[in-house]
């Protein structure tokens, strides 16, 4: 009697989900096979094809899948619940096996290799076949350690005591004598708001940077340029240089230099340029930078700075080359920068001075019908200058921009959890300490690289 109920039980669960199937075609789960390879640079090295971690990741539930792929690269995933996911691929290697494959000599422990496809929809009636071609990214020595960029609020320093902490992660000491850093253009909208039928946003929704300007329809946009105009170039919004003569700034191994928005002890009282005090009403909320390597000083060059913006007559005043409009170094609050540091052998003239012809080219962004006198251009530069960058977004995803970085710069994202006027800092993750030195992790993917900070610290680690 027992076996015969069983039976019947089965036979109408069997019964109600072939209704359910039939009832809904589209929740039926897909069989997806993910296809790693190499990119054009380094598909001649011989660099292994199996275990290869791939990763799909659902866009509206974050739940995750993982394969390695077999000795052909490829990995298969069987069940999949149809959806728009995030597909990774991920692989290491030593510097000696690199450095025995490539010839190429390299100031890292490791070098990782990353694939990357966003948004990407998967079902029934899609191609379910996706092809990861890897890349190393840019292989730097300098990485964007900490970013403070969230604040400490009305009670703290609000955004006067926002920084950046650049790092050396190499084995060798470095000189950060005309390094560039800053923030990116791109639209300022949030990806639920833009609309796709304007024509000048990227509407391919697989692309990493969907629904960001189309940079190709820029006004004087070489017509050769084509989609290279996203791929290969970012468009620079703020853009400040560390001075120096070449060996002015030396930075020794896992040591690290801070550039403060404003150079002060910000748990203590100070007199603005206006005379007035300024104060935290709770010093715990905010920090000293007081002792910051550099500090951005723009009340010489702009005709409306901040009464908190006063010179450090201890400190070094970076470069100013571009301000983005803004009246201090203020790094986004609402978390829709993307952060970047390159050295370039063209120049960049200082903010107020004649453009130099040997710079890179200025376009404005692509929804500027006509050019004027006050219309805003922004830096073109090559992604291979480029050598680290940072994207951040919004803890709230409704909120949340269109990426300004492709893969092969950053293939993730970061951000700190308590948000506005938080006091947390965005810091990469320590990856190892060798003979006393803190090696940072540099996977080229900030969702994999970065944690946070409770309270932001110079010269941190997590």
């Amino acid at each position: 009697m027992k076996q015969l109920s069983l039976g019947i039980l089965i036979l109408l669960v069997f019964a109600v989900s072939c209704k359910r199937d039939d009832l809904m075609p589209g929740v039926q789960p897909v069989t997806i096979i993910a296809k790693v390879n190499y990119d054009a640079s380094n598909k001649d090295y011989g660099f292994p094809l199996s275990n290869i971690s791939v990763t799909l990741k659902n866009t509206s539930t974050n739940s995750s899948l993982s394969q390695s792929t077999d000795n052909s690269g490829i990995a298969i995933f069987n069940s999949v619940t149809p959806g728009v996911y995030n597909i990774e691929a991920t692989f290491k290697i030593t510097k000696a096996d690199y450095e025995n494959k490539t010839g190429v000599v390299i100031n890292h422990d490791e070098v990782v290799f990353n694939a990357v496809l966003n948004n990407v929809t998967l079902n029934s009636t899609t191609s379910n076949t996706l092809e990861l071609p890897l890349s190393t990214g840019k292989i730097g020595d300098w990485v964007i350690k900490q970013i403070y960029y969230e604040g400490s609020g009305t009670n703290g320093a609000a955004f006067r005591d926002q920084f950046i902490e650049i790092y050396n992660n190499s084995n060798d000491t470095l000189f950060a004598d005309s390094l560039y850093f800053g923030q990116l253009a791109g639209t300022g909208s949030t990806a639920a708001s833009i609309d796709l039928a304007k024509g000048y946003y990227i509407s391919d929704q697989g692309n990493i940077l969907y629904k960001q300007f189309d940079w190709s329809k820029s006004l004087n946009m070489p017509a050769t340029i084509g989609p290279s105009a996203n791929n290969n170039f970012v468009y620079i919004k703020s853009l400040y240089r560390i001075p120096g003569n070449g060996s002015d700034v030396p930075v020794a191994p896992g040591k690290s230099i801070v550039i403060a928005a404003s150079a002060q002890n910000h748990q203590a009282a100070y007199v603005g340029a206006d005379g007035k005090e300024i104060s935290a009403k709770d010093p715990s909320l905010t920090l000293d930078l007081s002792k910051a390597n550099f500090e951005v000083y723009l009340r010489d060059l702009i005709t409306n700075p901040y009464p908190s913006d006063v010179d450090n007559a201890n400190i070094k005043n970076v470069v100013v080359c571009e301000t983005g409009g803004d009246r201090d170094l203020i790094l986004d609050l609402t978390g829709r920068d993307a952060y970047f540091i390159f050295k370039s052998d063209r120049p960049f003239p200082a903010y107020g001075q004649p453009a130099n012809p040997n710079s890179y080219p200025k376009y404005p962004d692509p929804s500027v019908t006509a050019i004027t006198a006050t219309t805003d251009l922004y830096y073109q530069v090559p992604n291979s200058i480029i050598i680290d960058a940072v994207q951040i977004q919004n803890t709230i995803v409704n909120n949340r921009h269109p990426r300004k970085l492709v893969a092969a710069l950053d293939g993730g994202v970061t951000n700190v959890p308590g948000g506005l006027y938080s006091s947390q800092s965005a810091i990469r993750k320590t990856s190892k300490i060798i003979n006393g030195r803190v090696v940072l992790m540099d996977t080229n993917n900030s969702s994999n690289d970065f944690d946070y900070l409770p309270k932001a610290a110079v010269g941190a680690f997590k």
